[in-house]
């Protein structure tokens, strides 16, 4: 298994002091070869993404990636709660479209979005209706992604989330049958799947029994390291996850797409020039994680 190794550029998010132009430069250089284009940091009042040059700013990101020669192949889509009924539901709902014509724009294979919730019983009735309500909204946004070439790969959450944000008890598609479940119902080439290590952490599931069981509808990784309780998205090793058996099992099933970070608050939080220090740290782990050579992390290694 030869995978690329790869950033969200959400790792330099700094609009202020740093372009996107400015942080590829900066992520190739350390070594990463492949991006992600998180679209949720460009929703913001101002923001060159939400205004009417939006095309015209995306083609300037493309052109900048393929003149360093570092692919964008992966992106992610604005999360919100998706079966609202407001106004900002709406504009969100419209971003989320012009997120996947963008991610088109810049080559992306796929982008990730996050399966919505309404509290209820959780029983077979209401896991049955979520499953129908989700199938309904991303119906529509896969007309956009057929038109533009980008498949939609579908995130595992946490329950913790929802329990603390809107007092729902449970998140549907926080275990894998009803990912698993959800995606086959679509029986589309444009449907995956996105594994988040680190909400699988706080849900405490056995990631290597989970890559198993979705397999080939492993479409896109989010790579990043908690303490089992809070989303904190730092490096492997600096949280509780266990690496070793979740690489074996990515080469088991032959997963084909990158091993891609999301390890913000390992570089954001630094001086900007200790960050490229942090991004060189960051690299050297993900290639000890995925050098062949290494036999700790050899299938069958022991």
């Amino acid at each position: 298994m030869i995978l690329r190794l790869a950033t969200s550029l959400n790792v330099l998010f700094d609009p202020k002091r740093v372009t996107p132009e400015m942080a590829i430069e900066r992520l190739a250089k350390a070594g990463f070869e492949a991006l992600d284009f998180n679209f949720c940091d460009w929703l913001f009042d101002g923001s060159p993404f939400t205004g009417n040059e939006w095309a015209k700013w995306i083609d300037g990101i493309g052109r900048k990636a393929k003149s360093v020669g570092i692919p964008i192949t992966q992106s992610h889509g604005p999360i919100f709660n998706k079966f609202a009924d407001d106004e900002r539901t709406r504009w969100l709902t419209h971003m989320s479209h012009r997120s996947i014509e963008a991610a088109g724009m810049l080559g992306a294979q796929w982008i990730v979005f996050e399966p919505e919730t309404i509290s209820g019983a959780f029983d077979e009735a209401h896991i049955a209706y979520l499953r129908q309500r989700n199938l309904d909204w991303f119906a529509e946004l896969l007309k956009t992604a057929e038109k533009a070439g980008v498949g939609i790969a579908l995130e595992n959450n946490a329950d913790a989330f929802l329990r603390r944000e809107r007092k729902i008890r449970r998140h549907y598609c926080s275990v894998p049958a009803e990912l698993i479940d959800l995606v086959d119902a679509f029986n589309h080439p444009l449907i995956g799947i996105c594994w988040d290590t680190g909400h699988a952490n706080i849900q405490q599931l056995d990631q290597p029994a989970a890559l198993r069981a979705i397999g080939k509808r492993l479409k896109a990784l989010h790579i990043q390291d908690n303490d089992g309780l809070h989303d904190q998205h730092v490096l492997p090793f600096f949280g509780t996850i266990d690496w070793r058996p979740i690489v074996d099992a990515l080469r088991e099933i032959e997963y084909e797409g990158d091993f891609t970070y999301e390890v913000h608050n390992s570089v954001r939080p630094l001086p900007d020039e200790l960050r490229d220090a942090a991004l060189k740290l960051a690299v050297s782990i993900g290639r000890y994680l995925l050098n062949e050579r290494n036999d700790e992390f050899k299938p069958n290694a022991r």
